[in-house]
């Protein structure tokens, strides 16, 4: 297997000296920082900003990398045009008390008819994003959207998680994931900065075939069920599709009002 080059390691409200002797006892390279601001995606901000590999792989302390991780993206660049700037895979959820792969809503028939024969349909991409269609895209609503190619096949598309997302080294760090006082997880954030590159004149992709295990957990962001936080997510969802409308009206993309608007 391939070793990386550099581990960078945000850590908030942990230990750093037992990071460091983890990151010790298994040799690794490891740059530990200590996040004592912001949310989830200052955390992705400082790490970009450290990290100084050709490649720089995102994923979170909730993930199982499996052999092969880090050489299968180094192949897929090498693979793809110079204007790939992005590549992201699957994610697939294991159940540890269990020891077992637990089901996504990717994996089941009817929500890939739904994505087939309904889905572009109902929420048709934005124009810069109509050879998206197929993958990860943001609609003409501003929701992000999957299409009819996930998990299982190749194509162009949004970053499609952020526990399993790869970037050209030297592209990253002309992008920043959203920041905003109330953003605490952000949803959407991996698909902003993809939205972001391709605005540059760049593209990104999805391969199917270089999975990460996800440790399944009730509280994520698919499955609360506690109202208040429920409703925080849905003012943290709104004020990312404002912050996608400023992106766009900053490059002179105009969205009429009422298509976003449900």
């Amino acid at each position: 297997s391939t070793r990386p080059h550099e581990v960078v390691l945000v850590v908030k409200e942990c230990s750093v000296k037992l990071v460091e002797s983890l990151c010790s006892l298994y040799s690794l390279p490891c740059t530990i920082v200590e996040q004592k601001r912001g949310f989830f995606t200052t955390a992705l901000n400082m790490g970009k900003r450290i990290a100084s590999g050709d490649i720089v792989l995102f994923t979170d302390d909730d993930a199982i990398a499996p052999k092969g991780w880090i050489k299968r993206y180094i192949k897929a660049f090498t693979r793809t045009p110079k204007d790939v700037a992005s590549v992201s895979s699957r994610d697939v959820y294991i159940k540890l008390d269990e020891f077992r792969i637990a089901p996504t809503l990717d994996d089941y028939l009817h929500t890939m008819l739904y994505r087939w024969f309904i889905r572009t349909w109902l929420e048709p991409p934005l124009e810069l994003l109509k050879e998206y269609r197929f993958g990860v895209y943001v609609s003409k609503r501003l929701n992000v959207v999957h299409g009819p190619y996930l998990p299982s096949r190749a194509c162009l598309s949004l970053s499609y998680r952020g526990v399993n997302m790869a970037f050209r080294g030297e592209v990253i760090d002309e992008v920043e994931f959203p920041e905003h006082p109330e953003l605490k997880r952000a949803p959407g954030n991996e698909q902003y900065v993809s939205l972001k590159l391709i605005l540059k004149g760049f593209k990104t992709v999805y391969i199917p075939n270089n999975p990460i295990l996800h440790i399944y957990r009730e509280d994520s962001l698919s499955r609360i069920k506690d109202k208040r936080l429920k409703k925080e997510m849905m003012r943290e969802v709104e004020l990312m599709r404002s912050l996608y409308l400023k992106m766009l009206s900053q490059n002179s993309i105009r969205v009429s009002s009422s298509e976003i608007v449900d």
